[in-house]
């Protein structure tokens, strides 16, 4: 390969919040470390995060979270129900004995505090806009081909991170395929000022056709996600906001008040992807390269941060990055349970068969009854079964 050749011991492509909350956790190892991304970084992401446990614990222990506290909303409680059938489930921070079940903060204000920190990072260098074309894997230095507006530039390090999402430049330059189930499906997506507060309660509302979720913000508003049929999400996105906002309060119902108005829609179409092969040589996928979820169970960031988390604590315990992927355990840096969880939430509540009806209100009941099965539920969506990694601990 021809062009100005740099080296690192680390690069990450993907500038997005798990690129850039991994480049920040393992800045404070002896690493040189490029984080490079497609485009210019613009902090205009509007999409509203549900943070479980864990990963607040994430960005407490690493030193993010002062940054982000002012724009964080907590949940006290999540409330599920079924529209049209009776039972309901509900989770609350202080049956489980914690301060709260998570918090919804803005993406926006995540990119800008981790794109912050980094600015102070000596070790870190961060590259864009870089447009990668070409990649040579090996198990010990791979090399990396950009186009940049100073022309061609090479890259090489012993350790290579595709954390460039769901349409993987990385992954699809090292030919890595994937198994994707298109639900045919598109989350529609707003915020919805409210007549009172929301006393921090998150609602997830199953439909016979999809879902709707309504997520605590500052003041009395709250994050809307709409899971339905394309076909469906696209007539209610010709609605007016008038129009809209009445469907959405008969759909929702009164739990939360009297609905006052929508802000902004925006639209993203839904599917589950796994790749075949996490890890190829010294190239390591992670986050959407490597698996997009249904938003169903508000698990894919979450399970990109305690990968994040999994993979900093292995990697500052190597005395070399050379061939140390090789030991890598997947199996603990992989939530697979979140996974199943989000799949099958989808597949559940999308039969309106008397029989699963019938069964999923006698477990709805059963589960809200069943506060050791709550505990044992909530603490693998909050992060916290099985291997922990220190960064999700409570260190407090």
């Amino acid at each position: 390969m021809a062009g100005t050749y740099r080296e690192f011991d680390i690069i990450i492509v993907g500038g997005g919040i798990v690129g850039g909350a991994l480049a920040y956790t393992l800045s404070k190892g002896p690493w040189q470390i490029a984080l490079v991304d497609a485009v210019e970084k613009k902090i205009e992401d509007a999409r509203l995060i549900a943070l479980n446990a864990g990963s607040c614990c994430l960005f407490k222990n690493s030193g993010l979270w002062p940054a982000l506290a002012a724009d964080a909303t907590s949940i006290q409680q999540i409330h599920v129900s079924h529209q049209g059938h009776f039972g309901i489930t509900r989770i609350a921070a202080q049956e489980l004995g914690v301060d709260t079940l998570g918090h919804v903060v803005p993406a926006n204000a995540i990119v800008k505090s981790i794109f912050a920190a980094l600015s102070n990072r000596e070790n870190v260098k961060i590259i864009c806009p870089a447009l990668l074309t070409a990649i040579t894997p090996d198990t010990e230095t791979s090399t990396l081909a950009f186009d940049t507006a100073a022309g061609k530039e090479i890259y090489q390090a012993d350790i290579i991170i595709g954390a460039d999402g769901s349409y993987s430049t990385v992954r699809e330059l090292l030919g890595i395929q994937t198994q994707t189930i298109d639900y045919q499906q598109s989350a529609l997506v707003t915020v919805t000022e409210l007549a009172r507060h929301h006393n921090h309660v998150a609602y997830e509302r199953f439909q016979k056709e999809g879902a709707i979720a309504m997520l605590p913000l500052a003041d009395n508003r709250v994050a809307t996600i709409w899971t339905s049929s394309n076909t469906h999400i696209n007539h209610l996105m010709q609605l007016t906001p008038s129009d809209f906002l009445q469907q959405l309060q008969q759909q929702f119902g009164y739990r939360l008040g009297r609905m006052l108005q929508i802000g902004k829609r925006a639209t993203y179409p839904l599917q589950m992807q796994q790749v075949q092969q996490q890890l190829k040589q010294n190239v390591l996928l992670i986050g959407n390269a490597a698996h997009t979820l249904h938003p169903i169970a508000a698990q894919g960031l979450n399970i990109a941060l305690y990968e994040v988390a999994a993979l900093t604590d292995y990697l500052l315990k190597q005395s070399s990055l050379k061939k140390c992927l090789m030991n890598l355990p997947l199996d603990s840096l992989q939530q697979s349970f979140s996974r199943r969880l989000s799949h099958g939430l989808t597949e559940l509540f999308a039969k309106d068969l008397f029989p699963v009806n019938l069964a999923r209100q006698a477990g709805m009941i059963s589960f809200d009854q069943c506060t050791p099965l709550k505990k044992k539920f909530a603490s693998h969506t909050m992060g916290k079964a099985g291997h922990v990694p220190s960064l999700f601990l409570n260190m407090e």
